[in-house]
């Protein structure tokens, strides 16, 4: 099921619901390795929450070996250099293309997998989080697994799980 692991928070210090959102990567729910076929993350674009559009903040970087979270995809990420990049267009003109409207802005804080996020990345994230909850918009959260690197930055913004539907 795409999104995967879709959860949704709520600041500490309030019971109001507010349009926040944390998943896995598109295709995580198929394995945490290969290649992700477009199809696959179509179907994740569009399990996304909310109305459009939507804002993804992304914590996808690299694998502890440096490979790129996205070489799993047809799209890069911005902080790939053009070696790696090669002829793929970036995530977001990727989406423009195949959902216009759906998600307005992909606002990537590159991490590495399964290990702690400084803190100058934590508070940026949390800094674009708040920003854009601000403005009214529904924000998604993605690292790779959907919990480890999410949870850090909730937990660093005062953020905690809201199980209410």
């Amino acid at each position: 099921m795409e999104p995967y692991k879709l959860r949704r928070w709520r600041h500490k210090s309030s019971t109001d619901q507010i349009p926040f959102y944390t998943c896995a990567r598109p295709g995580r729910s198929k394995g945490n390795s290969g290649p992700v076929s477009d199809a696959l993350v179509d179907k994740w674009i569009e399990g996304l929450p909310g109305n459009p559009p939507t804002i993804v903040v992304s914590l996808l970087g690299r694998k502890p070996n440096g490979l790129s979270e996205f070489s799993f995809y047809s799209f890069a990420g911005t902080f790939e250099d053009p070696a790696e990049r090669k002829s793929r267009p970036l995530f977001l003109n990727w989406l423009k293309r195949r959902h216009p409207g759906r998600v307005e802005v992909i606002i990537e804080h590159p991490t590495i997998d399964f290990k702690p996020i400084d803190i100058a990345t934590l508070t940026a994230a949390v800094a674009t989080i708040d920003t854009q909850l601000s403005k009214g918009q529904t924000v998604v959260l993605v690292d790779s697994g959907g919990e480890t690197r999410t949870r850090q930055v909730c937990q660093h913004g005062g953020f905690i799980e809201d199980s209410r539907t």
